[in-house]
């Protein structure tokens, strides 16, 4: 019987990033989970929470939501939001 080349190379490392669309965990300063995804190419145009500006259409910008809520993981992906992503990254330092 012939051995196989196929099953004996390396299996590349499991990207768990990849697997959720490229969705992400931060913890934000008020101690909750968020689930971050990164928008390469808006669709429409959004309203900025972090500094009430617009994000134009086809601008990058970050998807974020928190599944903790009192309501749930449900109503935590219909309330999220849509920020510029330096507003994000600044978001605990802003008053």
């Amino acid at each position: 019987m012939r051995s196989s080349r196929k099953y004996q190379r390396e299996v590349p490392a499991l990207n768990t990033e990849r697997l959720m669309g490229y969705t992400h965990r931060e913890i934000g300063t008020d101690g909750l989970e968020y689930k971050v995804h990164q928008i390469r190419s808006g669709q429409k145009v959004y309203l900025c929470p972090g500094c009430n500006g617009t994000i134009s259409i086809g601008e990058s910008h970050v998807v974020a939501w928190t599944e903790e809520g009192w309501f749930g993981a449900e109503a935590g992906a219909r309330d999220r939001r849509h920020w510029h992503s330096g507003c994000w990254n600044a978001r605990g330092r802003r008053r």
